[in-house]
């Protein structure tokens, strides 16, 4: 059988495949070592950095409180007759003894007149009856006249001089009636909206005017849990406690002081109502808010962090301590509680210690980072509480 010759092409193809097969290799053997740069070696986590910090911090308890007037008066008229003058306009601040309204005054005025001739009519039928009580009584001495006569114009003298404390009564009364048509403010406070207007008829103690709300000083009332009734009570027998009125829309606070605690649990909530009162010298609270409330107990000093740093894992909180050799650490801590944007720490944490508050999520122990911006406190000590609701 004859023997077949190969083609050239396969003969160039035998003579060179081990080098393309060493170039092959040389190859794959460079791109695994790319490969294994490029997962070992992680670039650094940018981090944000902030200090713990030891501090003497206020031990608050919190609630949400209502805001109430310390006197509300619902101005009423005195009188009956038509409303003739509005003097305060809707929602106005008024002072005591400020009139507010006018009731038509002319019936009283007449009134008055009229009693006064009354009066008179009165004090001369009583001058009448006296010259005759004392014009019979010489008579009788004498027995010109009988007893019974003489008693009679006793009774005269007696019945004129009561009709004058009778009238005098009513004269009284319509004067002071008349002045019931001015109507005063009773004390320093804010008017709501006026209800009636000009014109109307008005009776008297029933329709109302307008209610006024004294707001400074003003109250807030609040319930704290009976659990924390023997701390309240430790701490403000020997002080009075101050408490904090946070409003919405307001940086500040308003300070005030713990001025009653009720003397009864609320048997269906497990709750015991409280009450601050507050200068409000500013006005900035108002009757009907909400707001919350912060009653301090006493100062401690304990490490603060802002709330970012504190992380939860499996094992409970803890946080990323960052080290000078901008390295990371996981460690636990115990957090006693928190509010507002601040952590009271107990355990775990020390003064000063740099620690992670932003970017958490790139990180493991050992992982390098780069810190991004400049290293911060932890935030203000207003925000240190424990929640009591």
């Amino acid at each position: 059988m004859p023997r077949i010759k190969p083609s050239p092409a396969i003969h160039y193809i035998q003579r060179f495949t081990p080098l393309l097969l060493c170039v092959l290799f040389c190859f794959l053997l460079s791109g695994c070592k790319d490969d294994k740069e490029a997962t070992g070696g992680y670039p650094p986590a940018p981090v944000t950095v902030a200090k713990a910090e030891l501090k003497n911090t206020p031990y608050y308890l919190t609630a949400i409180g209502t805001v109430k007037a310390v006197d509300t008066i619902t101005v009423r008229s005195r009188v009956t007759g038509y409303l003739s003058r509005i003097f305060i306009d809707d929602g106005q601040y008024v002072t005591k003894g400020q009139q507010l309204f006018t009731m038509d005054p002319s019936p009283y005025e007449a009134s008055i007149g009229q009693l006064k001739a009354e009066l008179a009519s009165d004090i001369t039928k009583y001058e009448q009856a006296k010259k005759d009580y004392n014009r019979y009584r010489d008579l009788v001495r004498r027995k010109v006249v009988s007893e019974e006569d003489f008693e009679e114009k006793r009774l005269d003298m007696k019945t004129a001089s009561d009709a004058i404390a009778v009238t005098k009564a009513k004269l009284t009364d319509a004067k002071n009636d008349l002045n019931y048509c001015f109507i005063r403010s009773p004390i320093n406070g804010l008017a709501g909206y006026v209800t009636p207007t000009e014109g109307n008829l008005i009776e008297e103690n029933k329709d109302e005017l307008v209610v006024i709300n004294k707001i400074s000083p003003i109250a807030v009332n609040f319930y704290l849990p009976q659990k924390y009734l023997a701390e309240v009570q430790k701490y403000s027998a020997n002080k009075t406690l101050e408490v904090l009125a946070i409003t919405e829309g307001r940086d500040n606070p308003e300070s005030g002081e713990l001025t009653f605690i009720d003397n009864n649990v609320d048997t269906k909530t497990g709750t015991i109502w409280m009450q601050g009162r507050f200068a409000n010298t500013d006005k900035a609270l108002w009757p009907g808010n909400y707001v919350e409330i912060r009653l301090k107990l006493y100062d401690e000093n304990v490490i603060n962090i802002p709330m970012e740093a504190t992380c939860t894992g499996p094992n409970g909180k803890f946080i990323w301590i960052a080290h000078s050799n901008n390295t990371v650490d996981m460690r636990p801590v115990t957090v006693d509680r928190r509010a507002g944007k601040v952590d009271i720490i107990t355990d775990g944490l020390k003064d000063k210690e740099s620690i992670v508050t932003d970017g958490q999520l790139r990180l493991y122990p050992g992982a390098a980072i780069t810190i991004k911006g400049k290293t911060t406190n932890s935030t203000t000590p207003s925000a240190h509480a424990k929640n009591g609701e």
